[in-house]
This record gives structure tokens, C-alpha cells and sequence, in this order.
């Protein structure tokens, strides 16, 4: 958990969503998206209230405790942003987003490896501001899939590096998760694949002690929307785009607990 890296991680996945949002015409705002309710103004209103509410601290007991809390609190607040003037949108993200960089700069080095409560389970504190660039790189493929455009497929180790520790860090709360050892490599992401035992409920970079029971191969951009909620891991083994090596069982059983948003 590099503070420095993870801030940098940060403020670039922002810069990318402002040089897309800026070619926009403001009519193109109001262009529904795949989230039920939310045309793109709706997802950058998000963004500007989540930022803000790191910042000031508004948020913090959702992410200490649950996911669905974090859900529920996000859409929640969206209304107060998402029907002002485009102008008053793009400064509110590039402002709220300058402060939350400056906010994830400013706390302890120390707080990043620190384990906590989180909404995904005890994990490093760096997890919860990393979990920016992850949340940002996953709404700017909302938006370009409301736009008609593909997803990214550069520098999505961020978001799918996210996944796979926040999946680790809700591992321990998972019952009835049954055996079984299974490999995860992300197609077209310069990062190591990991390895999730299921038994013993943990995971971490693959190493070469011993062979998993299954092999799961799946491009970066692809398990990170599946894994957001965007897509389904059965539609990608159906497309051909998720392969499965090895016992099956356990890796369509892993696939199923994966859900991070």
C-alpha cells in the first residue's frame, strides 16, 4: 500500500474522466447510461459527491461497514448534483477531485498499511482511497457505453489490483465457500495473476509452491466491469472471453463472490 502511488493512481483516473467529459455537448449529459436512473450526469454527480464526502468525512461509517450501505448512500446523494449546469459539474469534479488527491496525500503513509474495518472486510486503510481509482476507471466505462464506445483496455491494473484485494479481504466472511484453489490471470494487465483458496479463505499473488486446482484467463477490462456488477461472469464464459482451465466447480464457485463496488 504506496500512498505516493495510489494518490497518483487517483488524480490520473480523474484527469481521464475530465478530458472525456470535456468533449461532450451538454445535451450529451442527459444520455442514459447501463445504471438504472442514471444518464451521465447522474454518474459524474456520483463522483463530485463521493470526493466530496471523503473529504469532509460524511461517508466514513458506510465504508467501515458494508457495501450495501455505501450503495444505498450513493444513491442518496447524486440528486443535489446531478441537475446543475454542466459548467457547475466539470468544476465541481476537477475542485472535489483536486481535494480528495490533496486529502489521500496529506494522511499518514502509516494509515495506508494500517488493517481496519472496511465495507469489504479488515484490510489495509489504503484500500478504501485506492478504491477511488478503481470506482473511477468503472463509471468512465459506464460512460463511454452510454456513449457507444468501447471500454479501455490500458491502465486498468489499478481497478482489477483492487478487486482481487478486496475479494481477499472479504474472504474470511464467506461461508459455505466449499474447496479448492483457483488461479485468476487477467489478459492484457502487466500484474501478477492470484491465486483464492477457498478452504482456507485467503489469496495473494501466485507463486510457484503449488499448481491451483483451476486456471481462470479473462481480459483486465472484462473482470473488472463483471466484477462491478456490469456484466456477468457466465456471459463471458459463454462469449469465449473467460476461459476455464482445470475443476471447474470451484472456479464458477469463486466467480460467483465476486462482487466489488
Amino acid at each position: 500500500m504506496n500512498r505516493d502511488e495510489i494518490v497518483r493512481a487517483v488524480r490520473r483516473e480523474r484527469r481521464r474522466t475530465l478530458a472525456l467529459l470535456r468533449t461532450l455537448s451538454p445535451a450529451t449529459f442527459d444520455t442514459p447510461t447501463g445504471l438504472p436512473g442514471w444518464r451521465i450526469r447522474e454518474v459524474v454527480a456520483h463522483l463530485i459527491t463521493t470526493d466530496r464526502a471523503s473529504v469532509l468525512g460524511l461517508n466514513l461509517v458506510p465504508v467501515l461497514t458494508s457495501t450495501e450501505r455505501v450503495e444505498r448512500w450513493n444513491e442518496r446523494q447524486v440528486a443535489g448534483w446531478a441537475h446543475r449546469p454542466v459548467p457547475e459539474q466539470l468544476s465541481g469534479l476537477e475542485a472535489w477531485g483536486t481535494r480528495f488527491a490533496r486529502f489521500a496525500a496529506l494522511l499518514p503513509a502509516a494509515l495506508y498499511g494500517l488493517r481496519m474495518p472496511t465495507m469489504y472486510g479488515p484490510a489495509p486503510g489504503g484500500l478504501l482511497v485506492w478504491a477511488r481509482a478503481f470506482d473511477e476507471w468503472v463509471h468512465r466505462q459506464d460512460i463511454r457505453r452510454a456513449l457507444g464506445r468501447p471500454d479501455e483496455d490500458v491502465e486498468v491494473c489499478d481497478a482489477a489490483e483492487v478487486v482481487f484485494r478486496a475479494t481477499a479481504a472479504g474472504m474470511p466472511r464467506w461461508s459455505a465457500a466449499g474447496t479448492g484453489r483457483v488461479e485468476i490471470s487477467l489478459v492484457g494487465a502487466v500484474m501478477p495473476a492470484w491465486v483464492f483458496d477457498l478452504g482456507a479463505r485467503r489469496a495473494g499473488p501466485a507463486t510457484s509452491d503449488a499448481a491451483p486446482d483451476a486456471r481462470v484467463e479473462v481480459p483486465a477490462p472484462a473482470f473488472v466491469m463483471a466484477a462491478s456488477g456490469r456484466d456477468s461472469f457466465d456471459d463471458l464464459r459463454e462469449r469465449g472471453a473467460l476461459t476455464i482451465n482445470g475443476e471447474r466447480d470451484p472456479a464458477v464457485r469463486l466467480l460467483g463472490r465476486i462482487r466489488v463496488v
